[in-house]
């Protein structure tokens, strides 16, 4: 198993539930509140933005004045593992991942999502 731990994974709707109804969104909840809230072990979070920072147009400009080209998409991901035993961390990804000429922020999107799900420490079944 390469030291890697299975772990169920609680269901969206039953989630989204009980957390409406503690109150969230309106009501922030710290990691440990949440996995209270909602009677599991851990909390994953996660946290995504993605960014344009050079056109189509722009990459393929610099890379005929400059023979470099630059990224046209964007996407940064942090996810966290918080544990509800000791309300601590147990697991940080942060990662940054760009693409050039041709790419789209969906297709970053997958390629950063199967890195990240390599890298986390369990197994859903």
């Amino acid at each position: 198993m390469q030291g890697k731990i299975k772990q169920e994974i609680l269901d969206i709707e039953t989630t989204n539930i009980k957390l409406q109804r503690a109150g969230w969104p309106e009501t922030p909840l710290s990691p440990s509140e949440m996995s209270n809230v909602l009677g599991v072990d851990g909390v994953i979070s996660s946290n995504y933005s993605m960014s344009k920072p050079m056109s189509e147009g722009g990459a393929i400009a610099l890379s005929l004045l400059t023979g470099a080209y630059g990224a046209t998409n964007e996407v940064n991901v942090t996810m966290s593992i918080y544990d509800r035993n000791t309300s601590t961390l147990i697991w940080n990804f942060d990662h940054k991942y760009s693409g050039g000429i041709g790419s789209s922020p969906c297709t970053l999107v997958d390629e950063l999502m199967r890195y990240a799900s390599k890298k986390m420490p369990y197994l859903v079944y």
